[in-house]
């Protein structure tokens, strides 16, 4: 209980907002004023957008006057330039099921990882490691659990920033480059081979390391 608050807002009595409340707005901000909907932001995304365009076509024009009017306009609606790529709110809500899975996973594999290194610790003080064969199996299955972690905190972090590149200002639909499906799938492969072959070496060189064993 209130950790959360704590966490995001540095406040054990701070107000988060969930999901819904994203939505449907109508909390208050730290500022004082309420929070708008989302349906609320994308209108304004959308005056934004067409402000920008209105302002580059009058500045192209020579037409100061109007490149004002657009500008002042653009300047209000700022804040939501993002949301006029939206378009449909519920676009604004990224993939909580894996969001949530991948973030425990992350923090179940991190409390792991400190409790091992304490054991190893300990034994390495208390007793001989290399006569215990268990915790030798233990440490290096405990090695791919290290890459399990982080793509999890990666999928943490790419899935629930989503639909955003820039927060409120530029989503990742509008942020893509406008590349080739053939183009996309050659580097994908070029790189899956690359990193094939790298993996099946390290995992070689592991296995011939560990097949000869300690030096005396």
């Amino acid at each position: 209980p209130k950790m959360l608050s704590l966490l995001g807002e540095r406040d054990a009595d701070a107000f988060v907002p969930g999901i819904n409340d994203l939505l449907d707005g109508g909390y208050t901000l730290k500022d004082g004023t309420t929070a708008l909907s989302a349906e609320e932001k994308i209108a304004r995304g959308q005056q934004a957008i067409t402000a920008f365009a209105q302002y580059r076509q009058a500045k192209a024009a020579g037409n100061d006057k109007e490149a004002q009017i657009a500008r002042q306009s653009l300047e209000e609606n700022m804040p939501f330039f993002g949301y006029g790529y939206i378009k449909d709110a519920n676009e604004l809500v990224p993939n909580v099921p894996l969001t949530f899975y991948m973030f425990r996973v992350m923090v179940i594999l991190g409390g792991y990882f400190i409790l091992f290194f304490l054991v190893v610790l300990f034994l390495a003080y208390k007793r001989d490691l290399s006569q215990m064969r268990w915790m030798h199996l233990v440490a290096l299955w405990t090695i791919p659990l290290a890459y399990l972690a982080g793509q999890a905190g990666w999928a943490v972090a790419e899935c629930g920033r989503q639909p955003w590149a820039i927060q409120d200002m530029l989503p990742v639909s509008a942020a893509i480059s406008k590349l080739d499906t053939g183009s996309v799938q050659l580097t994908f492969f070029l790189f899956l081979i690359l990193f094939t072959i790298l993996l099946i070496a390290e995992i070689g060189i592991m296995l011939k390391a560990i097949r000869k064993g300690v030096e005396r």
